[in-house]
């Protein structure tokens, strides 16, 4: 059987990279040998264009994207990949580009009767202030957080009008992106991984999300072990959030797999986001959810392949 001339996309300029290059390692480490000749494109953060230029020469017969945040996942990688019609799996343009705008999804989400927490939307350019009494009626404790980032990067819970405004600047300052502040919710964290083949949309795993704190951040997803388990909840409220985990991947355009991540407090269910290219890292949720249902993290990139070569 001929090889499949396999391309993965690793790296890129976003804070996000090493989460990336750590994705790759564990898809090159998961993958059959025998069925893939694999390229790996190392996009650097002060690219010149080489890999462009590789990637147009070896024609990968189809693309796995590593990349996390910026350009590798707003859009701009897929509409790339797209104009030399190299086939990817995962979302497209338009679904990539709306799920990494944090509040432009929660407003597609909500005008289609989709519950997410309560927010207030920060541009960058104004001043807190302006926003001072849609803040007082949300209320403390929120999560402020990059309404473009991703991988919990620049994630805080804050308590006070004063650590709000330390929270934005530095988001500002540090990430030049709008400020989403959300009414935190001490509920039960769980994550939704969802798949689509051949055989349709399903709900892979519903994983408890367990973290140290108020909030699932970065060292909890990449550097402390904290691990995330099969949710023991009642079967009821098991159908009704995968049930509103593939609203939420169809009403988004999702296409190959997501994360849509929750809040469950009683029996109210909140979005949070959905992440188009979740971490694919040893530790990340993806590989975890095979690994709760019994393949393989390489099996599922199989799948993920099958879907879109046919």
């Amino acid at each position: 059987m001929k090889k499949i001339k396999l391309g993965i996309l690793a790296g890129g300029s976003s804070v996000e990279r090493e989460v990336s290059l750590k994705s790759c390692a564990n898809i090159l480490k998961s993958i059959d040998g025998e069925k893939y000749d694999t390229v790996v494109f190392n996009i650097e953060k002060e690219s010149g264009g080489d890999w462009l230029y590789r990637l147009k020469e070896e024609r990968p017969d189809i693309i796995v994207s590593a990349l996390h945040g910026g350009l590798g996942e707003n859009g701009s990688m897929q509409g790339l990949l797209h104009c030399l019609g190299i086939p990817y799996i995962g979302s497209r343009v338009m679904s990539s580009a709306l799920c990494m705008d944090k509040k432009a999804a929660k407003t597609l989400l909500e005008a289609n009767h989709i519950q997410t927490a309560g927010d207030v939307f920060i541009k960058r350019t104004e001043n807190v202030e302006m926003y001072a009494d849609e803040i007082r009626q949300l209320g403390f404790p929120l999560v402020v957080k990059p309404n473009r980032g991703g991988s919990s990067i620049g994630i805080e819970a804050v308590k006070s009008v004063e650590e709000l405004e330390r929270a934005i600047n530095s988001i500002v300052e540090k990430y030049n992106d709008d400020v989403l502040a959300e009414k935190l919710i001490r509920g039960r964290e769980i994550t939704c991984c969802v798949a689509e083949d051949n055989d349709g949309i399903r709900v892979m795993a519903v994983l408890d999300v367990n973290k140290k704190g108020d909030i699932f951040n970065y060292e909890d997803k990449y550097e402390s072990g904290v691990s995330s388990a099969l949710t023991d909840m009642p079967p009821f409220m098991r159908d009704m959030v995968t049930t509103i985990a593939k609203r939420a991947f169809r009403l988004l355009k999702c296409r190959g797999y997501a994360c849509v991540d929750m809040f469950v407090d009683e029996e109210q269910v909140y979005v949070i986001e959905v992440n188009t290219l979740p971490g694919l890292t040893e530790n990340s949720l993806v590989p975890a959810a095979c690994r709760s249902v019994g393949i393989t993290f390489g099996e599922f990139i199989d799948r993920m392949i099958e879907f879109e070569l046919g």
